[in-house]
């Protein structure tokens, strides 16, 4: 069902892309800005719409997630070069002394 909600969604983003490129080398018509965001809107509706049909199907099963902890060694390490190298040896001296 469309909205007076869902219509101003669509306009201020079919306005904001026509706004962003209209002094850009290949400057992008208002028509394919409006058609532009349309698709946006219904694959985010689609999509919204597939998250509640998974949630639905795996109601009462065991879904595991990967943990959003982040290890103290990673936080250390962020912003520097090669820190993901300095982070996989790190993790490895960590875990042969069993800390």
């Amino acid at each position: 069902m469309i909205t007076n909600q869902t219509r101003r969604e669509v306009m201020t983003m079919a306005w904001s892309l026509y706004r962003a490129e209209a002094n850009g080398p290949s400057p992008r018509t208002f028509a394919d800005a409006l058609a532009g965001a349309w698709r946006w809107v219904k694959r985010t509706a689609e999509r919204a719409a597939e998250a509640a049909a998974w949630m639905r199907q795996a109601q009462g099963k065991h879904v595991r997630f990967a943990s959003m902890v982040q290890s103290p060694i990673r936080r250390s390490l962020a912003g520097q070069r090669y820190a993901g190298a300095a982070f996989a040896s790190s993790n490895y001296v960590t875990s042969r002394m069993g800390a």
